[in-house]
């Protein structure tokens, strides 16, 4: 073969490798999504959605279940929950039913749960459950006494006892209040809009893993309406999701062999977008790299003057540090009538900032073990100006804790003390209680405690280094905010306070007690907001 041809040769065959190559890259099978139809039957207005993939042939469920199985209470879970179907699947009060020998020969591949928009105070609810046997499942409908109503649009309703209504709508079958399911059978027909085709649902689910088995939707009217009113955790979800620009979010759980994945995205209205901003601004989180070894919880922002308001105010909904927030209204305007120009304080704040809880457990000048304490953590690219401030706002402080009129006390005074190579200054408000900070290496550091300043000055080993850390937020590149939590660390410490002493909280501890650690990486996109949470999970 003469060289040119040869090298014509090479050329193609290189060529025709490369794109086999290729081929077989873009058709590697990768996870099997969930079945989505059910949304098709949801009206587009509903306030929330819920929708649970049971297609046990999938490996996202098979892994889902591999996870579950570590939970000491999962098989009482299990039973709950086949507990509360006997009573939505047969349309009676207290009654029991064996899912495995009952449900399953009909049940299809996903089931869907929605609370519909009205012009009541009261949303109405809708079950939707695809059917793989439509006879099995009609026999065990029968079974439960069910009956015919009425039709509406050539598709038969039927009633239970209790008054609840079901029909077969396509291959699924929906339960709910005799208007939910009109409003069901209108959405598959399209006559009205349904959910799957609502455009911020579309939005708002687009990039959901494939290996979800888990998947929620939540409107704007949702939020407001659904989770606020709540209070306590829900409540909190309800502060931390609405922003002004926002159209709907959807939440995807995933498990991975070392836990679970949670997908949070939030779908932005562009025109609103435009008016209110864009939110934070995104940056490269480096402050972990500074934090002690042990650190119990991180929060790392950038502008953490500007987003401490929505912290607080979701942990008061969610019964976390309530008395925090207007604590620090009433000292931020004490001090202002004293002449500091509190806002050019706080702009100290104003770049990378993390909000931590120290390492409990250190020693204390006596010898006794110390508890966790508060840490805040600046980067400062003006050291000098950063000490002017600081040194500005010592005398006002001191003069809001005079010492009691009558009997014992401590005048408040400001001393420096050396840690670490280090000077720190402390201000002694009364036995037991200082406030404590220093500037140093491009950061100012403000603390309850000397010995969480003393952790940042050593810096022997970092929160970065440790391997929780690594696992569910090492890596994060660029984030408007990250957070991270040692939970078995922050659960002793909620025991020890008492924070974890409710009958519902002491019952679930052997679950949360196999979570090892949390850590969340939000982003912002030019008209969605997406976060990433992962729970390590032993």
């Amino acid at each position: 073969m003469p060289e040119r041809n040869l090298r014509i040769f090479l050329v193609m065959a290189v060529a025709i490798v490369a794109a086999v190559l290729a081929v077989a890259l873009v058709t590697r099978p990768g996870p099997r999504p969930p079945a989505t139809g059910a949304a098709e039957l949801v009206p587009g207005d509903a306030l929330l959605y819920i929708h649970v993939s049971t297609d046990t042939s999938r490996p996202g469920v098979q892994q889902a279940l591999r996870v579950a199985q570590r939970l000491p209470d999962f098989p009482l879970a299990a039973a709950a929950v086949s507990s509360r179907l006997g009573p939505i699947l047969t349309g009676t009060r207290g009654a029991t039913i064996d899912f495995a020998s009952q449900v399953e020969p009909w049940l299809g591949r996903e089931v869907g749960f929605a609370l519909l928009n009205t012009p009541t105070s009261t949303a109405g609810s809708l079950i939707v459950i695809d059917v793989r046997n439509r006879a099995k499942a009609m026999s065990f409908l029968q079974g439960a006494g069910i009956v015919p109503l009425a039709t509406y649009h050539g598709i038969s309703l039927m009633r239970y006892p209790s008054g609840t209504t079901a029909a077969f709508v396509r291959h699924y079958l929906v339960l709910g209040q005799r208007a939910s399911l009109r409003a069901a059978i209108d959405a598959a027909a399209r006559r009205i809009q349904p959910l799957s085709a609502n455009p911020a649902y579309r939005q708002a689910a687009a990039g959901e893993p494939d290996d979800r088995f888990l998947d929620a939707y939540i409107s704007v009217a949702g939020i407001r309406r659904v989770l606020a009113p709540q209070g306590g955790l829900l409540g909190a979800l309800a502060v931390l999701l609405y922003q002004p620009a926002l159209s709907g979010t959807t939440v995807a759980v995933s498990a991975a062999s070392g836990g679970l994945r949670v997908r949070i995205h939030g779908a932005l209205d562009p025109t609103l977008v435009r008016l209110s901003g864009r939110g934070g601004p995104s940056f490269t989180p480096t402050l972990a790299s500074v934090m002690p070894e042990g650190t119990t919880l991180l929060l790392d922002v950038d502008g953490l003057n500007r987003v401490a308001g929505r912290v607080l105010t979701a942990g008061a909904q969610g019964g976390i540090a309530g008395r925090v927030g207007p604590l620090l209204r009433r000292l931020g305007a004490a001090l202002a009538s004293e002449g500091v120009d509190v806002a050019q304080v706080t702009s100290i704040f104003s770049g990378e900032t993390a909000g931590a809880v120290s390492p409990p457990g250190a020693q204390a000048a006596g010898g006794a073990a110390r508890g966790p304490a508060l840490l805040i953590v600046a980067r400062t690219k003006h050291q000098e100006a950063t000490r002017r401030l600081l040194a500005g706002v010592e005398a006002p402080l001191a003069r809001l804790f005079p010492p009691p009129s009558s009997g014992a006390g401590q005048v408040p005074e400001f001393n420096d003390v050396p840690v670490a190579g280090v000077t720190v200054h402390q201000l002694a408000l009364a036995s037991g209680l200082a406030l404590d900070y220093a500037v140093f290496r491009g950061l100012v550091a403000v603390s309850t405690s000397l010995q969480a300043i003393a952790g940042v000055a050593r810096h022997a080993r970092s929160l970065a280094d440790d391997p929780a850390y690594q696992a569910v937020v090492g890596g994060s590149d660029r984030v408007t905010s990250l957070v991270f939590l040692d939970f078995n660390q922050l659960l002793s410490l909620a025991e020890q306070t008492g924070l974890a002493r409710s009958s519902r909280l002491t019952a679930l501890t052997p679950d949360l007690r196999k979570i090892r650690a949390i850590g969340l990486a939000s982003t912002r996109g030019e008209n969605d907001t997406t976060a990433e949470l992962f729970l390590q999970i032993s």
